[in-house]
C-alpha cells in the first residue's frame, strides 16, 4: 500500500512539475537584424499554451511543431507589434514561439508564455 501511495505522489508530482515547469513572465530580449529568437518547449493535449509579446518594432511571430521534414504553423504573424492568445495542443509534439526580426536594427521584445494542464 505504500508502494502505490508513493508511486501515486510521485507520478502526481512529475506531472505538475512538468505541467508548470515551462513560464516565462515579461521575459525582456533584444533580437538583432535578420536573427530570430526561438523557445521551444514540449506540449502534451489537453495543455494549453497562454502566450503574449510586445516589441518596440514590428516583427515576424509564430508558433510551429515539426513532423518529420513539414513544419506546421498554428500561428502566423508578419509583421506585428505584439499579440496574445493561448493555444491547445492538439498532439505531443514540440512546440516553439520563434519572433524573427527583419528589419536594419535591434528589435526589444518582451513576451510571456506559460503551460497550462
Amino acid at each position: 500500500m505504500t508502494r502505490v501511495v508513493m508511486a501515486v505522489v510521485i507520478t502526481v508530482g512529475m506531472a505538475l512539475f512538468t505541467a508548470s515547469a515551462f513560464s516565462q513572465a515579461n521575459k525582456p530580449i533584444t533580437i538583432k537584424p535578420g536573427k530570430v529568437h526561438e523557445k521551444c518547449l514540449s506540449l502534451t493535449p489537453p495543455q494549453k499554451l497562454a502566450y503574449s509579446f510586445e516589441s518596440a518594432a514590428k516583427v515576424n511571430f509564430n508558433l510551429n511543431y515539426r513532423k518529420g521534414d513539414l513544419v506546421y504553423y498554428p500561428v502566423k504573424l508578419d509583421r506585428t507589434n505584439g499579440e496574445a492568445g493561448i493555444y491547445e495542443a492538439k498532439a505531443r509534439e514540440n512546440y516553439c514561439l520563434v519572433w524573427e526580426n527583419k528589419s536594419g536594427a535591434d528589435i526589444a521584445l518582451t513576451y510571456s508564455a506559460k503551460i497550462a494542464p
